[in-house]
């Protein structure tokens, strides 16, 4: 009967720390803008939009997020990039509720 307990126990404790392994594993949910999940300026998402071949780029600050609008390929298109990882806000990532 003790042994019951122990593989149980222990059972019980491979699956918590399997749990934590997926929840701290999961990739993040919004694409890189800028590698290195770190703070990005206005300068370095201005830099990166011109190289990608924006033009006539217009940057405004939006509380953590940095909104960009400008041309490309002939077509006026807007991105917004969270300032505080580099990464692009997806649709789903509206925090404004």
């Amino acid at each position: 009967m003790d042994r019951w307990w122990i593989l149980a126990a222990g059972g019980l404790l491979l699956l918590g720390i399997a749990g934590v392994a997926v929840v701290t594993a999961a990739p993040s949910k919004s694409p890189v803008f800028i590698a290195g999940d770190q703070p990005v300026s206005d300068n370095q998402v201005l830099q990166k939009l011109q190289s990608d071949g924006w033009s006539n780029v217009q940057m405004v600050r939006e509380g953590k997020y940095l909104e960009a609008i400008g041309s490309k390929n002939g077509q006026t298109t807007k991105v917004v990039v969270d300032a505080q990882t580099g990464r692009l806000r997806t649709a789903d990532d509206d925090d404004d509720d």
